[in-house]
């Protein structure tokens, strides 16, 4: 069964996929400005995403040159733009800025590792958002997951919510508690907006039948096993992702 997959750093860690469905996003919290636009630059051929802009706050015209799939503001803490999950500031006025540029050049902006205060202000403000990786705060309150509020504000602007694999932000890395947070949103939220933003390559706790693309078998057996139709396991693997991209 074919696979989009959100978010992957492999990129930055200097790692290499085979697959065509993947969104690989440039990590600059953890390389250097002239480091992430040479990434970029040989890039060219993937489908490329930012993971925190803070580095391209003085000048966001140059991400005009790459045809990014979406931007993220910050990472984990406040950047000069926004705050991130680990804080409590809203969006600077560069970060006002950055969004607006994005509006103009129809990037959608993700809003993972936002904290609460800058989501909300990013949803009023943005045209176009998803939320490349993530979880569900209902079933693990950790600081990184989205609470049913977020989640509906996201869908009600369109957008999409990806699942990520990341042991502290499920609860437990098990392809189990995947299935838990799957049966969360279905339950509330259906299945035209969830889709997989695996974050491989960007930790090392993942489940231990799910540490690569090798391993996404074993989560389409649990979808089988968990009763989802095959429409719905076609959904969240790839055509509510395709679809938001291609046919939105």
């Amino acid at each position: 069964m074919k696979f989009f997959d959100l978010h992957n750093d492999a990129l930055t860690c200097g790692a290499n996929t085979v697959r065509g469905d993947i969104i690989y996003a440039v990590w600059t919290s953890r390389i250097s400005y002239t480091a992430a636009i040479n990434l970029l630059n040989m890039s060219l051929d993937k489908m490329l995403a930012i993971e925190d802009c803070g580095i391209f706050a003085d000048n966001p015209q140059i991400l005009a040159n790459y045809e990014l799939m979406y931007a993220g503001l910050t990472w984990n803490t406040y950047n000069g733009l926004a705050g991130g999950a680990y804080s409590t500031e809203g969006l600077s006025a560069k970060g006002v800025e950055m969004i607006d540029f994005f509006n103009k050049n129809h990037i959608p902006i993700d809003t993972a590792h936002l904290c609460k205060s800058s989501f909300f202000e990013v949803v009023e403000r943005a045209n176009k958002v998803l939320c490349s990786h993530t979880c569900f705060y209902d079933i693990n309150n950790h600081p990184r997951n989205l609470t049913a509020e977020q989640i509906s504000a996201i869908i009600k602007n369109g957008g999409i919510v990806g699942l990520c694999f990341v042991g502290d932000f499920l609860g437990e890395p098990t392809v189990e508690c995947i299935i838990r947070h799957i049966d969360w949103f279905l339950t509330r939220l259906g299945d035209k907006n969830l889709a997989i933003g695996t974050d491989f390559y960007g930790t090392s706790n993942l489940p231990q039948d799910l540490k690569s693309y090798d391993g996404m078998d074993s989560l389409v057996l649990a979808m089988i096993r968990q009763g989802y139709s095959d429409s719905t396991i076609r959904n969240i693997l790839y055509t509510n992702a395709a679809t938001y991209f291609f046919n939105s």
